[in-house]
Protein backbone atom coordinates (compact mmCIF):
# COMPACT_ATOMS: atom_id res chain seq x y z
CA UNK A 1 0.00 0.00 0.00
CA UNK A 2 0.99 3.16 -0.79
CA UNK A 3 1.78 6.39 1.05
CA UNK A 4 -1.01 7.76 -0.48
CA UNK A 5 -3.70 5.03 -0.25
CA UNK A 6 -2.89 4.93 3.56
CA UNK A 7 -3.39 8.77 3.75
CA UNK A 8 -7.05 8.05 2.16
CA UNK A 9 -7.46 4.69 4.72
CA UNK A 10 -6.82 6.81 7.76
CA UNK A 11 -8.91 9.78 6.04
CA UNK A 12 -12.05 7.10 5.92
CA UNK A 13 -11.82 6.19 8.83
CA UNK A 14 -11.81 9.49 10.89
CA UNK A 15 -15.06 11.04 8.64
CA UNK A 16 -17.04 8.09 7.74
CA UNK A 17 -19.91 10.55 6.51
CA UNK A 18 -18.31 11.75 3.75
CA UNK A 19 -17.94 9.64 0.71
CA UNK A 20 -17.14 11.49 -2.08
CA UNK A 21 -14.22 12.84 -1.19
CA UNK A 22 -12.69 10.02 -0.52
CA UNK A 23 -13.32 8.59 -3.98
CA UNK A 24 -11.60 11.78 -5.18
CA UNK A 25 -9.09 11.41 -3.09
CA UNK A 26 -8.08 7.86 -4.60
CA UNK A 27 -7.99 9.13 -8.06
CA UNK A 28 -6.08 11.47 -7.09
CA UNK A 29 -3.37 9.31 -5.93
CA UNK A 30 -3.37 6.80 -8.75
CA UNK A 31 -2.26 9.75 -10.83
CA UNK A 32 0.26 10.50 -8.75
CA UNK A 33 1.94 6.78 -8.58
CA UNK A 34 1.98 7.30 -12.34
CA UNK A 35 3.56 10.57 -12.39
CA UNK A 36 5.70 8.84 -9.97
CA UNK A 37 6.74 6.07 -12.14
CA UNK A 38 7.83 9.05 -15.02
CA UNK A 39 9.66 11.16 -12.85
CA UNK A 40 11.42 7.49 -11.46
CA UNK A 41 11.60 6.27 -15.29
CA UNK A 42 13.16 9.83 -16.41
CA UNK A 43 15.17 10.18 -13.67
CA UNK A 44 16.76 6.59 -14.22
CA UNK A 45 17.00 6.87 -18.03
CA UNK A 46 19.09 10.12 -17.65
CA UNK A 47 21.18 9.26 -14.78
CA UNK A 48 21.80 5.77 -16.93
CA UNK A 49 22.40 8.20 -20.21
CA UNK A 50 24.66 10.96 -17.87
CA UNK A 51 26.54 7.79 -16.59
CA UNK A 52 26.97 6.40 -20.05
CA UNK A 53 28.06 9.65 -21.87
CA UNK A 54 30.52 10.39 -18.73
CA UNK A 55 31.68 6.44 -19.31
CA UNK A 56 32.35 7.31 -22.60
CA UNK A 57 34.01 10.76 -22.27
CA UNK A 58 35.92 8.90 -19.69
CA UNK A 59 37.20 6.13 -21.64
CA UNK A 60 38.15 9.16 -24.58
CA UNK A 61 39.63 11.09 -21.88
CA UNK A 62 41.61 7.70 -20.15
CA UNK A 63 42.58 6.68 -24.00
CA UNK A 64 43.67 10.71 -24.65
CA UNK A 65 45.55 10.51 -21.37
CA UNK A 66 47.22 7.28 -21.92
CA UNK A 67 48.32 9.03 -25.88
CA UNK A 68 49.90 11.94 -23.79
CA UNK A 69 51.46 9.23 -21.53
CA UNK A 70 53.05 7.56 -24.22
CA UNK A 71 54.21 11.12 -26.03
CA UNK A 72 55.52 11.83 -22.75
CA UNK A 73 57.57 8.81 -21.84
CA UNK A 74 59.34 8.99 -25.65
CA UNK A 75 60.18 12.40 -24.86
CA UNK A 76 61.25 11.73 -21.42
CA UNK A 77 63.59 8.65 -23.59
CA UNK A 78 64.76 11.09 -26.02
CA UNK A 79 66.02 13.69 -23.62
CA UNK A 80 67.37 10.94 -21.69
CA UNK A 81 69.39 9.45 -24.43
CA UNK A 82 70.36 13.29 -25.58
CA UNK A 83 71.41 13.58 -21.86
CA UNK A 84 73.20 10.41 -21.96
CA UNK A 85 75.15 11.66 -25.21
CA UNK A 86 75.81 14.92 -24.11
CA UNK A 87 77.22 13.50 -20.75
CA UNK A 88 79.53 11.19 -23.13
CA UNK A 89 80.48 14.19 -24.95
CA UNK A 90 81.56 16.28 -22.29
CA UNK A 91 83.05 13.62 -20.69
CA UNK A 92 85.40 12.54 -23.40
CA UNK A 93 85.76 16.50 -23.51
CA UNK A 94 86.74 16.75 -20.13
CA UNK A 95 89.14 13.09 -20.43
CA UNK A 96 90.81 15.14 -23.88
CA UNK A 97 91.10 18.35 -21.19
CA UNK A 98 92.82 16.08 -18.36
CA UNK A 99 95.33 14.70 -20.45
CA UNK A 100 96.32 17.55 -21.99
CA UNK A 101 96.83 19.21 -18.99
CA UNK A 102 98.65 16.44 -17.30
CA UNK A 103 101.00 16.60 -20.68
CA UNK A 104 101.57 20.50 -20.05
CA UNK A 105 102.71 19.79 -15.76
CA UNK A 106 104.74 17.03 -16.96
CA UNK A 107 106.71 19.20 -19.34
CA UNK A 108 106.30 22.23 -17.25
CA UNK A 109 108.10 19.60 -14.42
CA UNK A 110 110.68 18.51 -16.92
CA UNK A 111 111.56 21.88 -17.97
CA UNK A 112 112.37 22.72 -14.22
CA UNK A 113 114.09 19.56 -13.76
CA UNK A 114 116.53 20.03 -16.49
CA UNK A 115 116.99 23.71 -14.96
CA UNK A 116 117.61 22.51 -11.70
CA UNK A 117 120.06 19.63 -13.01
CA UNK A 118 121.76 21.07 -15.97
CA UNK A 119 121.55 25.15 -15.30
CA UNK A 120 125.60 25.31 -17.04
CA UNK A 121 124.77 23.81 -20.16
CA UNK A 122 124.33 27.30 -21.12
CA UNK A 123 127.52 28.16 -20.79
CA UNK A 124 127.93 25.56 -23.94
CA UNK A 125 125.64 27.74 -25.62
CA UNK A 126 127.63 30.91 -25.13
CA UNK A 127 131.04 29.11 -26.02
CA UNK A 128 129.60 28.36 -29.61
CA UNK A 129 128.56 31.83 -30.18
CA UNK A 130 131.96 32.98 -29.20
CA UNK A 131 133.64 30.55 -31.36
CA UNK A 132 131.27 31.81 -34.43
CA UNK A 133 132.11 35.00 -33.69
CA UNK A 134 136.05 34.86 -33.96
CA UNK A 135 136.04 33.29 -36.78
CA UNK A 136 133.49 36.08 -38.34
CA UNK A 137 136.36 38.71 -36.87
CA UNK A 138 139.15 36.61 -38.63
CA UNK A 139 137.42 35.84 -41.98
CA UNK A 140 135.41 38.88 -42.59
CA UNK A 141 137.29 41.63 -40.86
CA UNK A 142 140.72 39.62 -40.40
CA UNK A 143 141.05 40.58 -37.03
CA UNK A 144 143.72 38.78 -35.54
CA UNK A 145 143.72 40.13 -31.89
CA UNK A 146 139.60 40.03 -31.57
CA UNK A 147 139.57 36.35 -32.89
CA UNK A 148 142.18 35.59 -30.02
CA UNK A 149 140.23 37.18 -27.35
CA UNK A 150 137.05 35.27 -28.46
CA UNK A 151 138.22 32.24 -28.38
CA UNK A 152 140.20 32.39 -24.94
CA UNK A 153 136.77 33.71 -23.47
CA UNK A 154 135.30 30.59 -24.96
CA UNK A 155 137.81 28.41 -23.55
CA UNK A 156 136.96 30.36 -19.89
CA UNK A 157 133.04 29.26 -19.63
CA UNK A 158 133.98 25.76 -20.87
CA UNK A 159 136.25 25.63 -18.08
CA UNK A 160 133.92 26.64 -15.68
CA UNK A 161 131.85 23.56 -16.37
CA UNK A 162 134.20 21.39 -14.89
CA UNK A 163 133.40 18.73 -16.92
CA UNK A 164 135.94 16.08 -17.63
CA UNK A 165 133.52 14.77 -20.71
CA UNK A 166 135.21 18.56 -22.24
CA UNK A 167 138.45 17.83 -22.11
CA UNK A 168 139.29 17.19 -25.91
CA UNK A 169 136.88 20.65 -26.77
CA UNK A 170 139.20 22.01 -24.50
CA UNK A 171 142.00 20.79 -26.46
CA UNK A 172 141.22 21.97 -29.49
CA UNK A 173 140.38 25.21 -28.70
CA UNK A 174 143.69 25.93 -27.08
CA UNK A 175 145.43 24.26 -30.51
CA UNK A 176 143.62 26.75 -32.39
CA UNK A 177 144.23 29.49 -30.42
CA UNK A 178 147.96 28.79 -30.73
CA UNK A 179 147.38 28.51 -34.47
CA UNK A 180 146.57 32.60 -34.38
CA UNK A 181 148.79 33.30 -32.48
CA UNK A 182 151.81 32.22 -34.48
CA UNK A 183 150.50 34.43 -37.38
CA UNK A 184 152.50 37.86 -37.58
CA UNK A 185 149.98 40.59 -36.77
CA UNK A 186 150.07 43.44 -38.06
CA UNK A 187 149.02 47.09 -37.03
CA UNK A 188 146.64 47.77 -39.53
CA UNK A 189 145.39 51.35 -37.90
CA UNK A 190 149.05 52.31 -36.98
CA UNK A 191 150.12 51.14 -40.97
CA UNK A 192 147.19 53.10 -42.16
CA UNK A 193 147.81 56.46 -40.20
CA UNK A 194 151.15 56.42 -41.58
CA UNK A 195 150.50 56.14 -44.82
CA UNK A 196 147.74 59.18 -44.28
CA UNK A 197 150.89 61.04 -42.35
CA UNK A 198 152.74 60.70 -45.60
CA UNK A 199 149.88 61.99 -47.65
CA UNK A 200 150.48 65.05 -45.99
CA UNK A 201 153.69 65.30 -46.65
CA UNK A 202 153.52 65.63 -50.48
CA UNK A 203 152.67 69.11 -50.67
CA UNK A 204 155.31 70.51 -48.66
CA UNK A 205 158.01 68.62 -50.77
CA UNK A 206 160.24 70.61 -53.27
CA UNK A 207 160.36 70.12 -56.72
CA UNK A 208 164.17 69.64 -58.40
CA UNK A 209 166.13 72.84 -59.96
CA UNK A 210 167.09 72.80 -63.16
CA UNK A 211 170.09 70.84 -63.59
CA UNK A 212 172.95 72.67 -65.34
CA UNK A 213 175.93 70.15 -66.20
CA UNK A 214 179.42 71.68 -64.75
CA UNK A 215 181.46 73.83 -67.32
CA UNK A 216 184.43 72.43 -68.97
CA UNK A 217 187.30 74.05 -67.64
CA UNK A 218 189.30 76.37 -70.27
CA UNK A 219 192.52 75.41 -71.39
CA UNK A 220 195.85 76.93 -69.93
CA UNK A 221 196.49 80.33 -72.18
CA UNK A 222 199.68 81.21 -71.21
CA UNK A 223 202.68 81.42 -73.84
CA UNK A 224 205.67 79.65 -73.21
CA UNK A 225 209.33 80.69 -73.70
CA UNK A 226 210.48 78.15 -76.15
CA UNK A 227 211.09 78.85 -79.69
CA UNK A 228 209.84 75.81 -80.89
CA UNK A 229 206.85 76.01 -79.86
CA UNK A 230 205.71 78.90 -81.51
CA UNK A 231 202.78 77.74 -83.30
CA UNK A 232 200.75 77.16 -80.31
CA UNK A 233 202.37 80.53 -78.81
CA UNK A 234 200.51 81.88 -81.66
CA UNK A 235 197.28 79.68 -80.91
CA UNK A 236 197.15 81.23 -77.89
CA UNK A 237 197.82 84.68 -78.46
CA UNK A 238 194.95 84.16 -80.88
CA UNK A 239 192.43 82.97 -78.31
CA UNK A 240 193.67 85.58 -75.57
CA UNK A 241 192.90 88.15 -78.02
CA UNK A 242 189.50 87.14 -79.36
CA UNK A 243 188.48 86.06 -75.59
CA UNK A 244 187.59 90.37 -75.35
CA UNK A 245 184.52 89.99 -77.83
CA UNK A 246 183.12 86.44 -77.37
CA UNK A 247 182.68 83.74 -74.66
CA UNK A 248 182.10 80.61 -75.46
CA UNK A 249 181.59 77.45 -72.41
CA UNK A 250 181.09 73.98 -73.68
CA UNK A 251 179.04 72.16 -71.74
CA UNK A 252 178.25 68.04 -71.64
CA UNK A 253 174.73 66.75 -70.86
CA UNK A 254 171.00 67.21 -71.30
CA UNK A 255 169.17 69.90 -69.38
CA UNK A 256 166.33 68.73 -67.28
CA UNK A 257 162.98 70.59 -68.12
CA UNK A 258 160.89 71.91 -65.29
CA UNK A 259 157.53 70.69 -65.05
CA UNK A 260 154.70 73.48 -65.56
CA UNK A 261 152.47 74.07 -62.57
CA UNK A 262 149.73 71.90 -63.42
CA UNK A 263 151.91 69.23 -64.20
CA UNK A 264 153.27 69.64 -60.59
CA UNK A 265 149.73 69.65 -59.48
CA UNK A 266 148.81 66.62 -61.38
CA UNK A 267 152.28 64.70 -60.21
CA UNK A 268 151.03 65.32 -56.13
CA UNK A 269 147.65 64.30 -56.62
CA UNK A 270 148.76 60.70 -57.97
CA UNK A 271 151.52 60.55 -55.33
CA UNK A 272 148.41 61.23 -53.02
CA UNK A 273 146.10 58.86 -54.77
CA UNK A 274 148.96 55.80 -54.95
CA UNK A 275 149.12 56.13 -51.01
CA UNK A 276 145.73 55.95 -50.55
CA UNK A 277 145.33 53.05 -52.70
CA UNK A 278 147.95 51.39 -50.73
CA UNK A 279 145.39 51.61 -47.71
CA UNK A 280 142.89 50.07 -49.31
CA UNK A 281 144.90 47.45 -49.93
CA UNK A 282 146.19 47.01 -46.65
CA UNK A 283 142.45 46.49 -44.88
CA UNK A 284 141.82 44.35 -48.37
CA UNK A 285 145.45 42.65 -47.89
CA UNK A 286 146.03 42.91 -51.48
CA UNK A 287 150.09 42.53 -50.56
CA UNK A 288 151.14 42.74 -55.17
CA UNK A 289 148.65 46.12 -55.31
CA UNK A 290 149.98 47.29 -51.94
CA UNK A 291 153.78 46.93 -53.04
CA UNK A 292 152.80 48.02 -56.58
CA UNK A 293 151.39 51.03 -55.04
CA UNK A 294 154.41 52.13 -52.81
CA UNK A 295 157.24 51.68 -55.44
CA UNK A 296 155.47 53.69 -57.51
CA UNK A 297 155.65 56.67 -55.42
CA UNK A 298 158.70 56.16 -54.63
CA UNK A 299 159.70 56.49 -57.99
CA UNK A 300 158.38 59.42 -58.68
CA UNK A 301 159.49 61.01 -55.57
CA UNK A 302 163.15 60.29 -56.33
CA UNK A 303 162.61 61.84 -59.98
CA UNK A 304 160.81 64.94 -59.53
CA UNK A 305 161.33 66.51 -56.32
CA UNK A 306 164.61 67.62 -54.43
CA UNK A 307 167.03 65.31 -52.95
CA UNK A 308 168.93 67.04 -50.77
CA UNK A 309 165.57 68.36 -48.78
CA UNK A 310 164.78 66.44 -45.62
CA UNK A 311 161.32 66.14 -45.92
CA UNK A 312 162.33 64.34 -49.16
CA UNK A 313 164.75 62.23 -47.68
CA UNK A 314 162.15 61.29 -44.53
CA UNK A 315 159.75 60.11 -47.31
CA UNK A 316 161.53 57.86 -49.02
CA UNK A 317 163.22 56.69 -45.95
CA UNK A 318 159.50 55.73 -44.51
CA UNK A 319 158.23 54.43 -48.04
CA UNK A 320 161.48 52.07 -48.20
CA UNK A 321 159.96 50.75 -44.49
CA UNK A 322 156.58 50.42 -45.37
CA UNK A 323 156.96 48.83 -49.11
CA UNK A 324 158.64 45.91 -46.67
CA UNK A 325 155.11 45.51 -44.58
CA UNK A 326 153.49 41.77 -45.02
CA UNK A 327 149.56 42.84 -45.41
CA UNK A 328 148.52 39.39 -46.34
CA UNK A 329 148.02 36.31 -44.10
CA UNK A 330 147.00 32.80 -44.63
CA UNK A 331 144.49 32.08 -41.86
CA UNK A 332 143.27 28.74 -40.92
CA UNK A 333 139.74 27.94 -43.04
CA UNK A 334 138.04 26.30 -39.89
CA UNK A 335 138.22 26.05 -36.65
CA UNK A 336 138.36 22.25 -35.80
CA UNK A 337 136.50 23.54 -32.19
CA UNK A 338 133.42 24.63 -34.24
CA UNK A 339 132.83 20.87 -35.37
CA UNK A 340 133.51 19.60 -31.70
CA UNK A 341 130.95 21.77 -30.08
CA UNK A 342 128.78 21.27 -32.09
CA UNK A 343 128.68 17.80 -31.95
CA UNK A 344 128.44 17.85 -27.99
CA UNK A 345 125.44 20.26 -28.28
CA UNK A 346 123.75 18.01 -30.25
CA UNK A 347 124.47 15.06 -27.99
CA UNK A 348 123.20 16.52 -25.24
CA UNK A 349 120.13 18.07 -27.47
CA UNK A 350 119.07 14.61 -27.78
CA UNK A 351 119.64 13.58 -24.14
CA UNK A 352 117.44 16.49 -23.23
CA UNK A 353 114.34 15.48 -25.36
CA UNK A 354 114.79 12.00 -24.58
CA UNK A 355 114.23 12.85 -20.91
CA UNK A 356 117.33 11.50 -19.55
Amino acid sequence: MTQEEKQASVAGETAPGHAQPVQHKKASGRGGVVLGGIAIALTLGLTGWIYLHGHQQGNAQQAEIAALKSQLAGAIDSIGTLKQAQSQDLAGWQTGQKQLQEEMQSLQARVLDLNEKRPNDWLLAESEYLVRMAGRKLWLEHDLVSAVTLLANADERIKALNDPSLLPLRKALAEDIAKLKALPTLDREGLTLKLAALSDQIDLLPMNAVAMPEAIAPADQQVSGQLDDWQNNLKKNWVNFTENFITIRRRDGAVEALLSPQQEIYLRENLKTKLLQAQLSVYREQQDLYADSLDKAQRWVKQYFNQDDSATRYVLGELAKLKDEQVKFDYPERFQTQAILEQVLNDRLQRILAGH
